[in-house]
């Protein structure tokens, strides 16, 4: 039911600002907004202890870092991505030839073959510089 109303709530909006070929005309866009990351710390036991020791790491109830992102993206390829979290800075483009990522913890890292989506700079696979990335 939330699904179908989402979409019905989509497909209003697309109609008043001019259908699916207005839409389709945009070139770039860039949008901004907050997050907030938490985090939850996993600690072995020996068996006796170990869900106490998860309880009191975990980092819950609304706590955690605040931050905030701005990406900007024009087509067909070209975007970036700026994130800040708890003075943390993690930058990531794409020219659609090369997608790149720089972290204030791991050197620039450059891949001369990506895939050209978003994704792409912040993949499970892309966390390690020595994995598709020169």
């Amino acid at each position: 039911m939330e699904a179908s109303m989402a979409e019905y709530i989509i497909q209003q909006y697309i109609a008043t600002s001019g259908g699916e070929q207005a839409l389709n005309s945009v070139s770039s866009m860039y949008t901004m907004g907050k997050v907030r990351m938490t985090a939850t710390e996993f600690r072995a036991g020996n068996g006796n202890n170990a869900s106490h020791a998860n309880k009191k790491a975990s980092k819950g109830g609304g706590g955690g870092e605040m931050g905030g992102f701005v990406l900007w993206q024009k087509k067909p390829d070209l975007w970036c991505l700026e994130l800040v979290v708890a003075g943390c800075k993690i930058s990531a483009g794409s020219d659609g030839k090369v997608a790149w990522r720089q972290t204030a913890w791991l050197r620039l890292c450059a891949s001369a073959n990506p895939s050209g989506k978003l994704a792409t700079g912040f993949s499970r696979d892309s966390a390690d510089c020595r994995h598709n990335w020169v």
